[in-house]
């Protein structure tokens, strides 16, 4: 199977944070709590955007209906989690993202961004 493109680049203060986190939603927010609005924000946006990659062509075909959309969304935040050697080796390889995902796993860390912020700021993200 080709090769997935991204499209844009990702910050590699991103992947430094994603590192940082080690694959865990409290070491994500730990880290979040360090930064200011607007770089919890900028990392907000790169998250959303890069796991939107793995939510589209060829990921949804391939998983069929056996997948729900919050299934591949905890999919997509799984494996960005993962870090960047592996979200790459996805991108080259689509035909190996895993087809499930236990929701309760603490990779899945995508909300500790929003729970950070209204926590800090009082205020929600006006995108998703």
């Amino acid at each position: 199977m080709a090769d997935v493109v991204l499209g844009e680049e990702v910050s590699e203060l991103f992947w430094e944070i994603i590192h940082r986190a080690n694959g865990q939603a409290s070491g994500l927010e730990r880290i979040l709590w360090e930064m200011d609005e607007a770089e919890i924000a900028r990392f907000h946006e790169e998250f959303v955007r890069i796991t939107s990659v793995l939510q589209g062509e060829p990921f949804d075909r391939m998983m069929g209906e056996d997948v729900s959309e919050a299934g591949l969304r905890d999919i997509a935040y799984w494996v960005v989690a993962q870090g960047r050697d592996f979200f790459e080796e996805i991108l080259r390889h689509p035909e190996t993202i895993p087809r499930e995902v236990n929701e309760t796993d603490p990779s899945i860390m995508h909300h500790v961004t929003s729970e950070v912020f209204w926590e800090k700021f009082g205020k929600m993200f006006d995108f998703f």
